[in-house]
């Protein structure tokens, strides 16, 4: 199969989405398969997407636009600054603790009108993905999140990238403002520090990328690499070592520390970057290029192993998902960041074969993408829907310049900023 492939499947996506977008005036939404609570249980329900990264119409405009980079299709861009036209005009109905968010909340929406201005060339859109950013993350602290998926870890990371990549430092001053609230919430005791992450919905502190020790440990030592604060470094290396209380040698995984349905069970061992060894392995990926520790790079060993296993041999629909959050789309990333930044190659093609098998059985017999909402169909979005499909299709055509969305920090975006310029260039010439 050629390689060529993967541009190809990232395209089809693409032109699916901009084929199935819902319309009025200027902007537009999608519908597809969420996970609400009904009831007193989580259930699959169909409806419009949200405003936000995760499930929404900003992680859409964002795939979107990465992808007319390549393409040049201009539907893609007219669709992409559509759905970013609604996920803007939806700020304001975003919950105030949810607001500095990147993932969840208005952080990560200013995110991606940053992204989409810059791949455009248009200052304006810049401008106000800025303006959100700036307001979004000097909401209230009192009732802040902590984690990457809903708060300040995550929201750290967002600042700290665009603040660097821009050359803005008042986005890293308000970086610090997050990094403070994680210091002044640690929890301390003789395994390490940990964050209550979940209030009132788990037993213990959790592990992990997405809500546990390893998403904020990485954003700390993020924060100490910009401003040399030492409590920075020490409340990382104390998560890390939370984590690694919890370690399983039987299974090369963390536990996901989630309360289960009886507490009596077994520990459930998550694959994937929001729980388990996937994510996990991110955190000490990049704290490896900051710092020279064996136990590090021992853990980091532990989660490519197992990350490794779960992405090899894949037969689909079997396999399970291969959406971003909780899929082989996440899994197969780490693979991909640690062949550039460890010049691991074995792993890129491990990562490959993930994407040239589900082109052959799925793509090939026209069988539905699985997206990554238990209990439903496809869903649109981004973390756990097409776009982040096609975003991981597009990483596997170009894992240059294609840059993580699961790994923010530590990345340097000249690349993108260069594939940008040679967009905006073609638009100029056309």
């Amino acid at each position: 199969m050629n390689e060529a492939s993967f541009l190809e499947t990232a395209d089809s996506i693409g032109s699916r989405l901009c084929r199935d977008a819902i319309w009025s005036s200027e902007r537009c939404n999608w519908m597809g398969w969420a996970l609400e609570v009904v009831g007193n249980s989580w259930s699959p329900v169909y409806r419009a997407q949200t405003a936000n990264l995760y499930d929404g119409t900003a992680g859409i405009a964002l795939f979107l636009g990465r992808l007319f980079s390549f393409t040049q299709d201009p539907l893609h861009r007219t669709t992409a600054v559509a759905a970013l036209n609604q996920a803007l005009a939806r700020v304001h109905d975003i919950e105030p603790e949810l607001r500095p968010s990147f993932y969840s909340g208005a952080t990560g929406m200013g995110y991606a009108a940053i992204d989409l201005g810059v791949t455009l060339g248009d200052d304006r859109i810049v401008d106000r993905g800025l303006k959100i950013m700036r307001e979004a993350s000097r909401a209230p602290v009192a009732t802040a999140w902590l984690d990457v998926l809903a708060g300040s870890a995550g929201t750290i990371q967002a600042l700290l990238e665009i603040g660097n990549r821009l050359a803005l430092p008042d986005l890293v001053e308000l970086a610090e403002e997050h990094g403070q609230i994680l210091l002044r919430s640690a929890v301390k005791s003789d395994r390490g520090w940990s964050w209550d992450t979940l209030p009132g919905q788990t037993q213990q502190h959790l592990t992990g990328y997405g809500h546990g020790a390893a998403g904020i440990g990485c954003a700390l030592i993020e924060l100490w690499a910009e401003t040399d604060e030492p409590e920075y470094r020490e409340a990382a290396l104390q998560a890390f070592r939370y984590e690694r209380s919890h370690f399983s040698p039987e299974h090369h995984n963390w536990p996901d520390l989630r309360s289960p349905a009886n507490p009596q069970s077994e520990p459930v061992f998550a694959l994937a970057w929001c729980h388990g060894g996937p994510g996990i392995g991110m955190s000490r990926l990049r704290a490896t290029q900051l710092l020279d520790d064996t136990e590090i790079v021992q853990d980091l060993d532990e989660a490519i192993q197992v990350t490794t296993a779960a992405c090899s041999n894949v037969v689909f629909p079997n396999s399970g998902s291969l959406c971003l959050c909780h899929g082989l789309g996440g899994n197969a990333d780490l693979l991909l960041c640690a062949a550039e930044i460890r010049g691991l190659s074995e792993l890129s093609q491990i990562a490959k074969n993930v994407g040239i098998n589900a082109i052959a059985q799925l793509r090939r017999d026209d069988l539905p993408w699985p997206c990554g909402v238990n209990g439903g169909g496809e869903t649109p979005n981004l973390m756990v829907g097409l776009a982040g499909i096609g975003y991981f299709f597009l990483r596997l055509h170009d894992h240059v310049k294609v840059p993580s969305l699961l790994l923010l920090t530590g990345q340097s975006n000249r690349q993108l900023d260069a594939l940008a310029v040679e967009s905006a260039e073609l638009l100029t010439a056309g």
